[in-house]
C-alpha cells in the first residue's frame, strides 16, 4: 500500500463524508467524529477507513486512496448524501389579515357552507436553508397568551405549482420575486392553523417548478431540514425558548390542488415520511386528476355528495356548496376556495 500526500482540507472532507455513511455501506456514521488528533495516526486511520469503504462496496481497486474524480470519491459523495444543514431567518413579521373560511360545523351534509371570519395575529418567518435541495421555507409559529410559543408538531403544506402564480425558477434563488407566494400561503394557511388552536407549527417548503415531481435531497434529509428551519424560526422569536434544537417524532401534512403531486412524492419517497405522518389533508387534489390517498388521509373534494351521505369515511364532498363564501372572493372558482376548508380538518384532527 502506497502512502499518498494528504492536505488537512482533503482529510477533513473524507472524514466528513465517511461520517455521513452508515456502516452497512462501509462508512463511520455509527461513531462520527472519532478521528485521532495526531496527524500520522489520523492518516493511518483514514486510510484504513477508506479500505473498509472500498471493500464493503466491492470496488475494483482497494488501495486506501481517494483520487480526484475517481470511483471512490464519486461513490463517497453519492452515499453521503446532502451536507450539513444550516437555516437562517431572512425576513419576519407579525401580521393579521381577514380571511373568510368555511365554518367547520357546516361541512357535513349537503347544505351551503357557512362563512366564518378569522384574522388571528401571525408570527411569520421566511427562512433560507443551505444543504437542502429546497432552499426557501415559510414558517408560522402559533403563540399563546401572553405571547408564549405553543410549539407542537410540524405541519408541512405543499403549494400548487408556483408557475401558476407567475413564480418562475430563474428568480427562485434570490426569492425577492417569490415573496408574494410566501405572503399568500403563510397568511391563508397559517391563519387557519392558528385560529383552529391546533398544536402545530406551519412549515411551507417553497420549491422550484422543476422540483414538483422530485424534491431531490430534501427527500433524504427533510427531518434535519425541518428541524433546522423551525429551530431558526423559534430562536428568532424567543431566543430563550429552546435549550437545544427543535425535535419532533411526528408530522401532519397537507396540499392544495396539484400540490398533491409533490405531497405524494414526499410522503411516498421521503425517508420515514409515511411512518411519521399522523394526519394528511388533501384540498381538492381530485381536480388535478389525483386519486392518491395516504393511509388515514382526509380529503375535501369539489364534487357533489352522492346518496351514501356526506362525509363518506374521511372524504368530504363540497361541490356546489360555496355560494355564501364566493362573494368574499369575486371571480374565484369553487376549486380555488378549497384551501379555506382546512380549518375544518385542523379543528377536527389537529
Amino acid at each position: 500500500m502506497t502512502m499518498m500526500p494528504n492536505t488537512d482540507r482533503d482529510v477533513r472532507t473524507i472524514c466528513g463524508l465517511l461520517d455521513r455513511i452508515p456502516p452497512t455501506n462501509g462508512g463511520t456514521a455509527s461513531s462520527p467524529g472519532q478521528w485521532s488528533s495526531d496527524h500520522d495516526a489520523l492518516i493511518a486511520q483514514v486510510t484504513a477507513a477508506i479500505i473498509t469503504f472500498q471493500t464493503a462496496n466491492r470496488l475494483a481497486v482497494i488501495d486506501g486512496v481517494v483520487d480526484p474524480g475517481g470511483h471512490t470519491i464519486r461513490l463517497l459523495n453519492q452515499l453521503a448524501g446532502p451536507g450539513p444543514v444550516t437555516a437562517t431567518v431572512m425576513a419576519a413579521d407579525v401580521s393579521s389579515q381577514l380571511w373568510i373560511v368555511a365554518n367547520p360545523s357546516s361541512l357535513d351534509g349537503t347544505a351551503p357552507l357557512e362563512p366564518m371570519s378569522i384574522s388571528p395575529p401571525l408570527t411569520r418567518k421566511l427562512v433560507s436553508v443551505e444543504g437542502s435541495s429546497v432552499k426557501w421555507f415559510g414558517v408560522v409559529i402559533p403563540l399563546g397568551q401572553p405571547g408564549g410559543i405553543i410549539g407542537g408538531t410540524p405541519h408541512i403544506f405543499f403549494t400548487p405549482s408556483p408557475w401558476q402564480g407567475g413564480y418562475n425558477d430563474p428568480t427562485y434563488d434570490q426569492f425577492t420575486a417569490w415573496r408574494g407566494l410566501w405572503d399568500k400561503y403563510t397568511s391563508a394557511i397559517g391563519s387557519q392553523l392558528v385560529a383552529s388552536g391546533a398544536s402545530q407549527i406551519l412549515v411551507i417548503p417553497f420549491y422550484k417548478n422543476s422540483q414538483t415531481g422530485n424534491l431531490g435531497s430534501f427527500l433524504v434529509n427533510w427531518k434535519e431540514v425541518i428541524a433546522a428551519v423551525i429551530t431558526a424560526a423559534i430562536n428568532d422569536t424567543d431566543p430563550l425558548f429552546l435549550r437545544n434544537n427543535f425535535e419532533f417524532d411526528g408530522i401532519s401534512s397537507s396540499s392544495f390542488s396539484n400540490g398533491i403531486t409533490t405531497h405524494q412524492n414526499f410522503h411516498s419517497l421521503g425517508t420515514g415520511a409515511a411512518s411519521m405522518t399522523q394526519t394528511a389533508f388533501d384540498l381538492d387534489g381530485h381536480a388535478a386528476g389525483s386519486h392518491w390517498r395516504p393511509k388515514g388521509g382526509i380529503a375535501y373534494i369539489d364534487t357533489g355528495a352522492n346518496q351514501a351521505g356526506n362525509p363518506i369515511g374521511t372524504q368530504w364532498f363540497v361541490g356546489g356548496r360555496f355560494g355564501k363564501l364566493r362573494p368574499s372572493y369575486p371571480g374565484t372558482s369553487d376549486h380555488n376556495l378549497c384551501p379555506f376548508l382546512l380549518m375544518h380538518g385542523l379543528s377536527m384532527f389537529g
